[in-house]
């Protein structure tokens, strides 16, 4: 970009600014009011007429993952549509293997109203009419709220920002409801689009993944019998604190028969792996990489963070998680996979047998688990 569209990019945005948020809403859709659908969203509407679909996906990781399984659930729905997805470069892993879909990655930290980011986005999707538009980024500024109006959708569904009116049109509401998990509430946008929750399609470890991963573990002596234990341990030091991460690991080191342990190195772009630990640690890994670990993974232990939230999406693995009271009844979904030892301060020694506990009853139960 030359420095002329620069400084003309600048000076719009400091006009913005100068507006303030309400004026700069107004101005925004007036700049779009040719292309919003002005006419009322009817639900149920012919939904199977839908071809093209666009999805802009949220920036923050942990949303991206709470978000997957109503994600997988409209895919299988619009198996046959024609997807594109506005992605975060660094979410990419999670869509690059869908069928049939284009993807338009930008940098959200160089994403705003004529930015060069922006801008670039813009002139890509304004050549396209798209049929629905589902965005699952819950913090939406004004430049996302204005490529859902600028994609011409008669269907515009996403979570309400306090602005979203009439970029969205279908808007759902993050109230607080009581025994209801964020994994439930962000089903509504599938729901709404009428697809099966019940009987959707599963996020696949890819194969080369899957074997980089296997030979990690070998090169650690860590097969395949006994049961393999990973322990999430940047998570937990993050919720519970060194000094008490290193007692628990001193106290599953000296429990005899649980099974081998490995300790989860961390993301691939946090690039921060534990230093020290009584196991072995991996290095950090990709997300097909940490997916297809969790796969190979008997129970994982961890606190709240982004391996807690692939290892519920799975299908097989089993896990105990360390949550505090509110990211338990928040985060946690209830099923028969999942044993959470829960904390209401800041956890202690009887959290510890608590660990060992549930994971010896969790590795030896045949029969489902009893729902949380």
């Amino acid at each position: 970009m030359d420095d002329k569209t620069k400084n003309i990019g600048r000076f719009k945005r400091l006009l913005l600014r100068l507006m303030g948020p309400k004026l700069s809403q107004w101005f925004i859709l007036q700049l779009l009011r040719r292309k919003i659908d002005g006419s009322p969203a009817v639900l149920p509407a012919d939904l199977n007429r839908s071809t093209e679909i666009l999805f802009i996906l949220p920036s923050d990781r942990l949303d991206m993952i709470f978000h997957m399984e109503s994600l997988f659930a409209i895919l299988g729905r619009y198996r046959n549509s024609n997807l594109t997805f506005v992605c975060p470069t660094a979410h990419i892993p999670f869509v690059n293997t869908v069928k049939n879909a284009r993807v338009m990655k930008f940098n959200p930290a160089e994403f705003s109203l004529y930015s060069a980011e922006f801008n670039r986005l813009v002139a890509e999707l304004n050549v396209k009419s798209f049929d629905i538009c589902v965005m699952l980024e819950r913090r939406c500024t004004l430049a996302h709220l204005y490529l859902a109006g600028l994609c011409r959708a008669h269907l515009r569904v996403g979570w309400d920002s306090g602005n979203s009116y009439p970029f969205l049109n279908i808007r759902l509401l993050a109230a607080e409801r009581e025994d209801v998990s964020m994994w439930e509430r962000n089903l509504e946008a599938a729901k709404i689009l009428e697809a099966d929750i019940e009987s959707r399609p599963r996020w696949g470890v890819q194969k080369s993944a899957a074997e980089e991963v296997a030979q990690l573990l070998g090169e650690n002596r860590l097969k395949k019998d006994p049961a393999l234990i990973c322990i999430d341990l940047a998570s937990l030091e993050s919720g519970c604190g060194k000094e008490w991460c290193a007692e628990m690991m001193k106290t599953l080191k000296g429990t005899y028969g649980m099974g081998q342990f490995c300790v989860f190195g961390g993301i691939e772009e946090d690039n921060q792996p534990p230093k020290e630990a009584p196991f072995p640690i991996l290095p950090p890994m990709s997300i097909p990489k940490t997916a297809a670990l969790i796969s190979y993974t008997d129970v994982v232990i961890a606190g709240f963070g982004p391996m807690f939230g692939l290892t519920q999406i799975s299908s097989k693995s089993k896990i105990v998680p360390v949550l505090s009271k509110e990211h338990a009844v928040k985060y946690c979904k209830k099923n028969e996979r999942i044993m959470p030892v829960i904390f209401s301060d800041k956890p202690g020694q009887s959290d510890i047998r608590t660990i060992v506990r549930n994971v010896k009853e969790i590795l030896g139960r045949t029969t489902p688990l009893s729902s949380l």
